[in-house]
């Protein structure tokens, strides 16, 4: 969404625009000559109108204008948004990145990365302590990612080489860190789990990557993900990566648990 503002804004500044009339002597005149009403309702009722057809006109020219421009018109198709992560459909996928090695930071262990982080670890009470832990710094209140190897009932994903790969981190302090790009044959879809938004994204490799502070895309990690439900619990936003069905993904989400109190992410 933010390429298709970034458009229309420079679509604004290459139109012509007609010169603005000078309208404040106009209107005061206007309004001296008309007679005071005791009743407010009838002015109220047609500034309420204006307003609305004032809303509705600028609405229908974005739209015509957005639909005139093939660039922005094949931009982006529709945007699903999270709290710390937007997924956008495009009609046409860039071209894929060379293969790189996964990159989740440095390794360390559940303890010691509550003492970075500034929430509290979810894990998947049914898979128990993950393989491996990773957190980076990159993110405001930091990042976690948990690597469990293949098992029975996770298949190895050709994107990660795991089982599972779990990320989380404050999507209230960064809500654009994580973003997606799917093409016409990916499946993109809202859900609701435990109460929380979510979306869940399969059929087609999409692309997976990173925004800096500024907004920019860290190409350096740009990568082809697999199957990936998205969702919100409380402050965090929860990513989970694997070759499982939907299905999986939402009873693995639904067993999240801080393991020291047994309970949800509240």
């Amino acid at each position: 969404m933010a390429e298709l503002e970034r458009m229309l804004s420079q679509l604004g500044g290459e139109l012509d625009w007609p010169d603005t009339p000078e309208l404040g002597p106009r209107v005061r005149a206007r309004l001296a000559e008309t007679p005071p009403r005791r009743a407010r309702g009838p002015l109220l009722g047609g500034l309420r109108r204006s307003l609305a057809l004032a809303l509705v006109l600028a609405l229908v020219l974005v739209a015509v204008a957005a639909a005139a421009i093939p660039a922005v018109r094949d931009a982006v198709l529709e945007v699903l948004g999270l709290q710390g992560a937007t997924v956008e459909r495009v009609a046409t996928l860039p071209t894929p990145p060379p293969e790189r090695p996964l990159e989740l930071g440095r390794r360390t262990t559940l303890p010691a990365a509550r003492e970075r982080l500034a929430f509290e670890p979810l894990l998947p009470a049914e898979l128990g302590e993950p393989d491996g832990v990773y957190i980076r710094r990159r993110v405001a209140g930091g990042e976690l990612s948990l690597a469990y190897q293949p098992r029975p009932g996770l298949a190895r994903a050709r994107s990660t080489r795991l089982g599972l790969l779990v990320s989380e981190f404050r999507g209230d302090l960064d809500p654009n860190y994580v973003g997606k790009i799917v093409g016409p044959a990916a499946v993109a879809q809202s859900l609701v789990v435990d109460g929380g938004r979510a979306v869940w994204v399969e059929g087609a490799p999409h692309f997976f990557f990173y925004r800096a502070p500024d907004g920019r895309v860290i190409e350096s990690e740009l990568r082809l993900a697999q199957n990936v439900l998205l969702l919100e619990r409380g402050d965090l936003l929860v990513r989970l990566e694997g070759a499982f069905s939907r299905e999986r993904a939402i009873r693995l989400a639904r067993s999240l648990r801080d393991p020291r109190r047994g309970g949800g992410a509240g």
